[in-house]
């Protein structure tokens, strides 16, 4: 990984490809199937429908499952290396629970249209993500987030920025600004004690620096079958993307409107995978312990860190049934 630096100056003028259209239009999505059960995959009568929304000058494509007669709603957030697509079947566990689900490709990812003229920051994460949830909230209709891996946390810095939602359901809730958790996050030390400091100290050179996603993370370990990880990694739309330095160190440092201390917006339910080498519960504890809301722990015994694997997808299911029936309020 000592070649980081070296890609890095070689990539400095590089443009992610991003692009819009239809996932109908692509291929790739679909090379996840095969390593699903049977009831997350996608069939003939699960397809979401597709549209886009624009927000703060990016066209966001969004995933849809149902409409707004259901009584509940998700919006269901990837993390690094994901969209909303690739989430499709934990999107068809949530409708087959009773709720409309929107997933969003955030930009940079999967098929969403980001303005170049404009930076890119992990700040416009949270912001779009606000934004899209006063968009998409219905009198009457109980509004839930859930998040993913990197999208945890994300779905909780966008509540404490927007102030609004019935509960949140989180597989992660890892904070960046520590740095064992930088450790884990990225591919190496090097990169987490030495790449990531300079980015820090020299952003006015190394922010327009892109990096392939796979070459700064642990992709590999994005789930516990090397033949599943390597698709996410090779996928153009999700972890065979590039990311900006800007938007790393953006991630990196950024700060939630509400710290966990004093947040007491909604019910934070935690549904951890119990084999996630990547973001182990360790790394989630911190952040969690800390909050001032209605919690709830839930361990997904045996699977990783995107959990399709048993008994944890049954104990995903059961809690997202929960969630719902208690109408996000922990008992």
């Amino acid at each position: 990984m000592l070649l980081v630096p070296v890609g890095l100056l070689l990539n400095c003028n590089l443009t992610p490809d991003h692009r819009g259209g239809s996932y109908l239009e692509t291929e790739h999505w679909q090379r996840y199937q095969k390593f699903l059960p049977e009831s997350m995959r996608f069939n003939a009568n699960n397809l979401p429908t597709e549209s886009y929304v624009e927000i703060f000058n990016n066209r966001i494509h969004l995933d849809r499952y149902g409409n707004d007669t259901l009584p509940c709603k998700f919006i269901l957030l990837h993390g690094g290396g994901g969209n909303g697509r690739i989430l499709g079947p934990i999107a068809v566990m949530l409708y087959r629970a009773g709720c409309t689900v929107v997933a969003p490709d955030l930009p940079g990812y999967g098929l969403t249209v980001t303005n170049e003229t404009q930076a890119l920051t992990y700040e416009t994460w949270v912001k779009t993500v606000s934004t899209l949830m006063n968009l998409e909230r219905k009198k009457g209709q109980k509004f839930y987030l859930m998040g993913l891996s990197m999208g945890g946390l994300l779905a909780y810095q966008a509540v404490a920025l927007n102030g609004k939602a019935d509960g949140l359901l989180v597989t992660t809730l890892v904070d960046p600004r520590r740095q064992e958790v930088r450790d884990a996050v990225s591919a190496n030390l090097f990169l987490s004690r030495i790449v990531t400091p300079i980015n820090e100290w020299f952003s006015i050179f190394t922010d327009y620096l892109y990096m392939p996603i796979a070459a700064v993370s642990k992709m590999e370990q994005i789930t516990n079958d090397p033949e599943f990880s390597e698709v996410f990694a090779t996928d153009p739309h999700a972890g065979g993307g590039w990311v900006s330095s800007r938007f790393l160190r953006t991630f990196m440092n950024y700060s939630p409107a509400i710290e966990p201390e004093d947040f007491n917006i909604c019910p934070v339910w935690l549904a951890h995978p119990g084999l996630d080498p990547w973001t182990p519960l360790s790394m989630s504890q911190p952040f969690y312990d800390k909050l001032a809301a209605e919690k709830k722990l839930i361990i997904l015994d045996g699977a990783g860190h995107l959990p399709y694997e048993e008994p944890g997808r049954s104990i995903l299911e059961k809690t997202i049934r929960n969630l719902i029936a208690n109408k996000g309020q922990v008992n």
